[in-house]
């Protein structure tokens, strides 16, 4: 039992950590092709451009998709489970679908939402940015149906390649077009990765014997409860993409560059959220919501998980807190202001990366149960703890040149409460309930 789960966890989370490594790596290549070629002003107004777009992917269908239609797979037979993912292929289609219409031509008082301080011409260039990416995400949204279902057939080929063409496309459009078109170049090329991506996992998915049909809520009894449990889920979500939209709406209001140095030093500080957290939640969830109430069983995949996560997470934390310039530097090109914002956020988020990778893989043993509100109630109160401190510091009582250190603060606060109060509430909690 024990190597048949070290082989599973160790091929679907390598797999899928490989692909993350790598979606990274051009990752930091397009953030440092963007300060190349852009000015500061410039690349603030594209990682504001990107952010309104992926809060409402992320917060319907980025970070739900999967923990909600993975428990449900496993409790139908084949006939069910075609009825269940074309009804939820549908359901995402013509719902979020209007999400993404209303958010295209609505685009512009989004920016104003987001980036009040701003002049027009400035806002309406990043609106101009946004309605391509709300395009692009509702293609990365149905592409994501046929992802979900493939890893909870423990399929994973796709989900590390699709990602990768995404990204590789927009830094090929960077390198290539970016002098022919300019900003509207990071939308033209996201469009055409998003259509790549969809391709990938749609072919994955019919060649593994998968089909889509028209089906509108059935099977039945899987519908019963279902919007209760998917606002639920979204609600757990909904205070991470909240946190993230208003640090970059804080961060308007400070130096120009500092929309850039946090997002480039959160994303670097959470480097190995993706490539090692969520990897290897990713591949641990299928197996945990097959062992769904059995604690022996969810004990073993948990602990095997932590020490995997640790074991890569806090080599690198030192590593990072230590070289923190020369990374930034090297990888990016930051320099000035922008380099010493960068630097301070990476520091605080990136000694705080051990416990950011470990909440994803607690908070699934709590969803693979069923257990939705208990995260949701983590997730809501670190969240709201972390943003109040970061904005208060940051607008209220730090100076200017020292405002940045507030958003980084935010950051710790968020990693290490939230991971806090998940490892509290699963030892005295769950494993209680489960023992009686």
């Amino acid at each position: 039992m024990i190597i048949k789960l070290k082989s599973y966890l160790f091929r679907g989370g390598a797999l899928l950590g490989i692909s993350a490594i790598a979606s990274k790596l051009l990752g930091f290549l397009r953030d440092r092709l963007l300060v190349e070629n852009f000015d500061p002003a410039q690349v603030d107004l594209v990682f504001i451009a990107f952010r309104i777009p992926d809060f409402f992917f992320y917060l319907f269908v980025g970070a739900t998709l999967s923990v909600i239609l993975i428990p449900r797979l496993s409790e139908l037979d084949k006939t069910e489970k075609t009825e269940y993912i074309s009804s939820f292929f549908w359901l995402i289609f013509f719902f979020f679908g209007m999400l993404c219409m209303a958010g295209f031509w609505g685009a512009f008082y989004l920016v104003q939402l987001l980036a009040p301080t701003l002049d027009v011409s400035l806002q309406t260039q990043i609106a101009n940015i946004s309605q391509y990416l709300f395009i692009s995400v509702f293609i990365l949204s149905l592409s994501g149906i046929f992802g979900a279902t493939l890893q909870a057939k423990q399929k994973f080929v796709s989900l590390a390649l699709a990602p990768l063409f995404y990204m590789g496309s927009i830094v090929f459009g960077i390198y290539i077009f970016s002098d022919q078109f300019g900003l509207n170049v990071i939308g033209y090329s996201a469009l055409f990765g998003a259509i790549i991506h969809l391709f990938a996992n749609m072919l994955h998915f019919y060649f593994s014997g998968e089909k889509i049909k028209f089906h509108w809520k059935k099977p039945r009894q899987v519908w019963k409860k279902f919007q209760q449990d998917f606002w639920r889920r979204v609600f757990n979500n909904a205070a991470f993409q909240i946190n993230q939209t208003v640090d970059v709406w804080v961060a308007s209001f400070l130096m120009t560059g500092a929309v850039t140095a946090f997002s480039i030093g959160t994303n670097f500080g959470h480097v190995l959220l993706s490539i090692v957290g969520m990897s290897i939640a990713n591949s641990a969830f299928p197996k945990l919501s097959k062992a769904k109430n059995n604690k022996d069983k969810q004990t073993k995949i948990l602990n095997h998980s932590i020490k995997w996560i640790l074991l890569w997470t806090i080599p690198f934390a030192l590593i990072g807190a230590v070289g923190a310039d020369f990374l930034l530097a090297f990888l990016f090109g930051l320099s000035g202001p922008v380099l010493e914002m960068g630097r301070t956020v990476f520091f605080w988020t990136v000694i705080s990366l051990p416990f950011a990778c470990l909440i994803p893989i607690f908070s699934r043993v709590f969803l693979a149960n069923d257990d939705t509100t208990t995260p949701l109630y983590i997730n809501l109160f670190s969240l709201t703890v972390a943003t109040s401190l970061a904005a208060i510091l940051a607008l209220k009582i730090l100076p200017t040149d020292k405002a940045i250190l507030g958003l980084a603060y935010g950051n710790f606060t968020a990693n290490v409460l939230g991971a806090t109060l998940f490892y509290y509430f699963l030892k005295t909690k769950k494993w209680k309930q489960d023992s009686r």
